[in-house]
């Protein structure tokens, strides 16, 4: 009877080990079109809290960039014609080191009507990032459908989304 208890416990100590690796994090090398994104928990200008769960069910566009990083800039009007005119759902994720003293001030400027994350190089290393402006698009189950390498246009953004929305 021992033996089987001890077996039973073995099996199951197994099971949960097991089941618990399978939720292993994304390594960066893995963030690469169709698969996930990392797990991630941001907080937005506004004192809440964003993060990957949050965002499922929706279709995402992704923009890391930095207030004086001058082609981020040029996608900012861009980006704003994307939120204004889908149902996507835009974020952007903030680099600045100094936070939320320099990132809010530019987003009143600029008028940003997106959600605007505070991020740092550590969430943009999790992504794979290497320069920015660095986007991606996902899918409502928060797979990566594109990755932009430098700036995006609002007529590329669009046609991705167009192409999600009639695989959907």
């Amino acid at each position: 009877m021992r033996i089987l208890l001890t077996m039973i416990v073995t099996c199951f100590s197994l099971a949960v080990l097991s089941g618990c690796q399978s939720a292993q994090a994304v390594k960066p090398e893995e963030v690469v079109v169709g698969n996930t994104i990392p797990d991630f928990s941001l907080k937005s200008l506004d004192g809440k809290t964003v993060s990957k769960d949050s965002l499922k069910g929706e279709v995402v566009v992704l923009n890391f960039w930095a207030s004086w990083c001058a082609p981020c800039m040029g996608e900012i009007p861009e980006l704003k014609q994307v939120a204004a005119n889908s149902k996507a759902k835009i974020v952007g994720i903030a680099l600045d080191e100094n936070g939320v003293e320099t990132v809010k001030p530019f987003v009143e400027s600029y008028q940003i009507n997106y959600t605007v994350l505070l991020g740092d190089q550590d969430i943009f290393q999790q992504f794979n990032g290497v320069g920015i402006p660095y986007t991606l698009v996902l899918d409502r189950a928060q797979h990566i459908v594109k990755i932009y390498r430098g700036p995006v246009d609002r007529e590329s953004l669009e046609a991705d989304l167009r192409t999600l929305e009639q695989g959907s």
